[in-house]
């Protein structure tokens, strides 16, 4: 048998199958199924709390994104780590908090916030791998991060935990979390949107749309606050105009916990710039689908779209200027 013939019979495919005529989804339930991902993204942005997504950006995505690459776990566990992650540390620093300003073991406040802080500090490693191993259990992945691999994994860091140790952590995850894991990646707001675009146009090229679009929500997670600072710039300076942007909720426009919480916007952006970057002269017929797909005005997609081709250009430059120094 061929060497890499176990990877062809069990490996997962390198990208989905998109509009599979015999065992694909059909129009009415590509409908149902991009309603319940808007339900669900609604429900999270009305619930966000303060801070969410203050945890999902720079080099806490990296890190995950390295680690999860390390153990060749699929695109779908990176992105739902990230967001694990980040759910967590929002409700978890706020609980200590409170605890801190409402206990007397901590009778100089700001000394005993400043010690629990730091001992937050010190479990960040563990704690994201505890969310990587918990995201490769929800993809069911042949490659499940188990505690041993992460153990050996910590252990090169100069970190030793116990397998207990290991445990205890994704416990205390699952308890934080109110044992609430079964969220969309937004991997999934995006592998929709581009499955109803390969139903409804067959001039839309789904698969590099799909390759395309993990590198771009790749990079949104990697420089996360400048571009969603852009973003929150922009429709406040649209709203100043009396024209607000009608991409998002009335909550969103003033909550930038919300903004951050919105997937389906995510992954609207996503979308539409990597339409742009697969083919400029096909991209307006592809975001007018999208826009018709998800009742986003052209127009604010097209904005949106140009925020992160600007960004996208300023980190090439930035890299570009500290490759050459």
């Amino acid at each position: 048998m061929p060497a890499n013939s176990e990877s062809k019979i069990f490996g997962s495919p390198q990208e989905p199958l998109f509009n599979q005529k015999t065992s694909g989804l059909s129009a009415e339930l590509l409908e149902d199924a991009l309603h319940v991902l808007a339900e669900n993204n609604e429900k999270n942005k009305l619930k966000a709390p303060v801070g969410r997504g203050l945890f999902k950006s720079g080099a806490v995505a990296e890190y995950v994104f390295l680690l999860c690459e390390h153990l060749e776990l699929p695109n779908e566990a990176r992105y739902l780590a990230v967001e694990l992650f980040d759910r967590f540390m929002a409700k978890h620093v706020a609980q200590l908090y409170e605890h801190v300003m409402n206990s007397d073991k901590y009778p100089q406040k700001e000394e005993g916030w400043a010690t629990v802080e730091s001992r937050i500090q010190r479990q960040l490693t563990l704690r994201m791998a505890s969310c990587i191993q918990l995201a490769s259990k929800m993809c069911s992945h042949y490659k499940i991060a188990a505690v041993s691999k992460l153990r050996q994994f910590l252990r090169c860091l100069g970190l030793r935990y116990a397998d207990d140790a290991l445990s205890k952590s994704e416990l205390r995850i699952l308890e934080t979390l109110e044992f609430t894991l079964s969220i969309p990646s937004p991997l999934t707001y995006v592998e929709t949107i581009l499955e109803i675009l390969g139903h409804n146009s067959k001039k839309c090229r789904v698969k590099l749309l799909h390759g395309t679009s993990l590198l771009v929500l790749d990079m949104i997670y990697l420089n996360f606050e400048d571009i969603y600072g852009e973003i929150s710039k922009t429709m406040a300076a649209a709203e100043q105009r009396g024209t607000p942007m009608a991409i998002t909720s009335t909550r969103c426009l003033h909550s930038a916990s919300a903004l951050r919480s919105d997937l389906m916007l995510l992954a609207v952006i996503v979308t539409g710039t990597a339409a742009v970057l697969v083919d400029v002269e096909t991209s307006s017929h592809v975001m007018q689908q999208i826009a018709l797909i998800t009742q986003m005005p052209k127009e604010s997609l097209r904005v949106l779209v140009k925020i992160l081709l600007n960004c996208i250009i300023k980190s090439d430059k930035a890299l570009a200027a500290t490759a050459a120094s």
